[in-house]
């Protein structure tokens, strides 16, 4: 190189330098990781903006490449910084060409089987989103591989992927002493269920007409109103009994095994451990600890990592399905070999089950919360595993998870997303609890502030200060101890019809944490809300995981 070219060089290089490290704040000199994480929450100007595109709920919005340009254009008109594109839902399937996951034009579903089979959409949006240098995180729903109502996907494909359920429940007893399992209280009735209404939740049965109801009074059935046949209104919900709603098999077993003047009983209980796809759950999840699932889900995270250009990984239904899973062979298994004593009653040691009115109450055994802390530590080890193998992959992929906020009642997913330096007193926490805690896994935590009122003030003291969007965003700066980027995300639904609320919800996430990320995109097209974006998110921002030398001090953690 030329003496006048090499001056020219180095003089660039320095003027690059000197742009670079006075744009990266020199957190690092300002005392210990937590310090400088605490503190980032008061620069505007470093804030993550995502929105979520959720795969089942905008297939019609993103099935076009003209759809997507025009998407991820609006995204950046509002000064988003970040789109997690959901890329394999709930049950299974995916909308791109995948050796290991089934495409949605295979799917029986006709929600998703109209889906164009010679489309990508991750190509797709990945495209439009380098045109605005908006980040793109693939999410995957990690554990739920699988329809219960469709009978498909892997899990169902996969029997033994699928958690064992502690399945207690209601059963509707008729006058000859059979029963029938009741699916639920003063809820949707889906596809194949039997479901109770009464009268402090309804006036008349809420159900479309492809079901059957029987009228009970004082434990007497007193009208079968078949609207199969018949169609019209559910009938009224009587004040002194209740409506048993039918679907499919649960209908005809009304129709075969109930009729009018007979006494029924709803008050029995039975109990049993049936596979997730035998039971009501309409989403089929698998054991996170079995080493075939496990290796499933990283087959399907090395094949994005791999064919894909992204900017990260995102884990949702990381967990497992609820607190009655999982009780398979393998868990007894694995949990007495972990507590090093063997389960005498299983399931009863861990806890039992009763019924207060309609709803169910866990009654803790003797190993209950050694079996919270044991299934919590199940998701820790695979989730330092999936680091680890990401990194390996391509360290530059950032690895994230999203979460709900609401930690004192999130031990039932079994999942402590906070930091091992949070020790939570809970009746449910064993001593060393803490030792189960992911935070420091992530480059950053996505968690849901699923609440409708904005202060805890609003609260009126009711409930306690987490069930408003500042209290949830303050417990979650508290349970991760700030040991990763915390990003409070807002369920949109929760505002319909109030955008100055919302307006307050994003002021107040933004006030309080790192970052917000918004759930999701079909609500911001159906309530024509990209205006409202671009006024509340009147300037562009940094997301803390962009700058490398914080997310070197997160890594290091």
């Amino acid at each position: 190189m030329r003496k006048k070219s090499m001056i020219k060089f180095f003089s660039a290089m320095i003027v690059t330098m000197v742009v670079l490290f006075t744009s990266i704040p020199t957190y690092a000199d300002n005392g210990s990781t937590e310090d400088t994480v605490k503190d980032l929450v008061q620069n505007k100007n470093m804030k993550s903006r995502i929105l979520w595109y959720d795969l089942s709920a905008n297939l019609e919005n993103l099935d076009t490449p003209e759809e997507v340009a025009d998407i991820v254009a609006k995204t950046a008109d509002a000064n988003i910084n970040g789109i997690v594109l959901d890329v394999k839902n709930r049950s299974g399937f995916v909308p791109y060409q995948s050796e290991y996951a089934p495409h949605l034009s295979e799917s029986k579903n006709p929600k998703y089987n109209w889906y164009p089979e010679d489309y990508d959409l991750i190509e797709t949006v990945l495209n439009e989103a380098k045109k605005y240098d908006i980040e793109v995180h693939l999410n995957i729903n990690t554990f739920s591989a699988g329809d219960t109502i469709y009978n498909e996907g892997p899990a169902i494909d996969n029997p033994d992927w699928q958690t064992i359920v502690y399945d207690v429940n209601r059963v509707v007893t008729e006058a000859e002493g059979n029963t029938h399992a009741i699916d639920g209280f003063d809820q949707t009735r889906r596809s194949g269920t039997l479901i109770v209404y009464t009268p402090e939740n309804n006036d008349l049965t809420p159900t479309n007409r492809w079901g059957i109801e029987v009228v009970v009074e004082n434990g007497v059935v007193t009208d079968i109103v078949d609207r199969v046949v018949i169609g019209g209104e559910g009938p009224p919900v009587p004040e002194n009994g209740y409506v048993l709603s039918g679907h499919g098999e649960a209908r005809q077993w009304l129709l075969e095994n109930v009729e009018v003047g007979e006494q029924i009983d709803i008050s029995s209980v039975e109990t049993d451990l049936k596979p997730v796809s035998e039971t009501a759950g309409p989403a089929a999840f698998m054991n996170p600890i079995n080493p075939e699932v496990q290796q499933y889900t990283w087959n399907v995270i090395e094949e994005l990592v791999t064919n894909y250009d992204i900017d990260g990984l995102t884990l949702d239904r990381a967990r497992y399905n609820n607190i009655y899973t999982d009780f398979s062979d393998l868990s007894r298994e694995k949990f007495e070999e972990a507590i090093g004593q063997e389960v005498t009653n299983w399931p009863e040691d861990i806890y039992t089950v009763t019924f207060k009115g309609n709803e169910k109450v866990i009654n803790p055994g003797p190993f209950y919360k050694q079996w919270i802390k044991w299934r919590a530590q199940n998701i820790h080890d695979y989730f330092g595993a999936t680091k680890e193998f990401i990194r390996d992959l391509d360290s530059d992929v950032l690895f994230n998870t999203y979460v709900g906020s609401w930690y004192p009642l999130y031990y039932s997913e079994g999942v402590n997303w906070g930091s091992k330096d949070y020790f939570p007193e809970y009746d449910w926490t064993a001593d060393n609890y803490n030792e189960t805690g992911y935070a420091n896994h992530l480059d950053f935590l996505m968690t849901g502030l699923y609440y409708g009122d904005v202060t805890v003030e609003e609260l009126e003291g009711k409930l306690p200060s987490w069930y408003s969007v500042e209290g949830a965003a303050d417990l979650s700066m508290e349970a991760t101890q700030y040991d990763t980027f915390v990003y409070g995300s807002l369920f949109l639904l929760q505002y319909q019809d109030r955008p100055e609320a919302f307006k307050r919800a994003i002021r107040m996430t933004e006030e309080k944490m790192h970052g917000i990320m918004l759930f999701d995109l079909v609500y911001i097209e159906m309530y024509d809300w990209w205006p409202l974006l671009e006024e509340v998110f009147d300037n562009k921002t940094k997301s803390p995981h962009q700058n490398p030398g914080l997310l070197k001090q997160i890594r290091s953690n």
